[in-house]
């Protein structure tokens, strides 16, 4: 289950208003502590969570009493002093309902369609 960056995980939801002024603005640099976007329309972000380290596409993740699946992984790096450091760690979701129907929706797509045999009148 994820935990609200910066709480205990407590029940305070997806809204940043319990952190400190400072850290509303913040971006998830370090491992571990991603920014989650909702990338469906309408595109939406949920917060900054804390979520395993190593949480990459395909996986499920409950975020508020919701199920998501991981579409992308996002690293942004900045060059710093010859360095590259990290930035930024974004996880682009679906909710799992649309995930379910896409793949399902995908497969019929690419099905290959056996129509009626023998001469048609």
């Amino acid at each position: 289950m994820a935990v609200p960056h910066g709480s205990s995980g407590g029940s305070e939801g997806s809204s940043n208003s319990g952190l400190p002024k400072r850290q509303r603005g913040r971006k998830a640099k370090q491992p571990g502590v991603f920014e989650v976007r909702v990338i469906t329309p309408p595109p939406r972000s949920l917060g900054v969570y804390e979520l395993p380290p190593l949480t990459h596409n395909g996986e499920e993740v409950v975020i508020d009493g919701e199920g998501y699946v991981v579409q992308r992984l996002v690293l942004n790096y900045k060059l710093r002093g010859g360095k590259y450091y990290r930035d930024h760690n974004a996880l682009e979701v679906t909710p799992t309902g649309r995930f379910f129907t896409e793949l399902m929706l995908d497969n019929l797509m690419k099905a290959r369609y056996l129509g009626p045999t023998g001469p048609q009148d």
